[in-house]
């Protein structure tokens, strides 16, 4: 296999990885192949996963089928679009999500709220920028 090829395909399995953790550490979960394989394994139909498996995927040595890939995306509560590649297929439009842990897991819990405390927090959030002018005007 030329080298190209194999850069790209590790590259390719890097980035599934990061995903796969992001997504882990959103649930607030570890990235631990003993926990990635229990939980695939109770959502699953298919033959079990083994935990060398989940590491596998998890260290980016491989990156699972796409019905593997369906399952865990289900269970991460993420596409499986995104988790495969890092993009949503959105009204026909390919949108790239590129956000840290953090702000996914912000994100997630944002969408957990209620309407009420939605809004609250929005307001505070959109408040905080404007608090830090009115402070830098005052002090020069």
């Amino acid at each position: 296999m030329p080298q190209s090829h194999l850069n790209a395909a590790q590259k390719q399995r890097a980035l599934f990885s990061k995903r796969f953790v992001a997504s882990l550490e959103i649930l607030g979960l570890p990235p631990s192949p003993a926990i990635v394989q229990r939980e695939y394994n109770i959502r699953s139909n298919h033959p079990p996963i083994t935990s060398h498996a989940a590491r596998k995927w998890l260290m980016g040595e491989a990156i699972p089928t796409q019905d593997r890939i369906k399952i865990l995306a289900d269970w991460l509560n993420v596409s499986p679009s995104w988790l495969r590649f890092g993009e949503d297929d959105i009204d026909g439009k390919k949108h790239t999500r590129d956000m840290t842990a953090q702000e996914w897991r912000l994100v997630h819990g944002f969408r957990r709220l209620t309407d009420k405390q939605k809004a609250g927090l929005l307001t505070m959030v959109l408040s905080i920028p404007a608090a830090g002018l009115k402070k830098s005007t005052r002090d020069a």
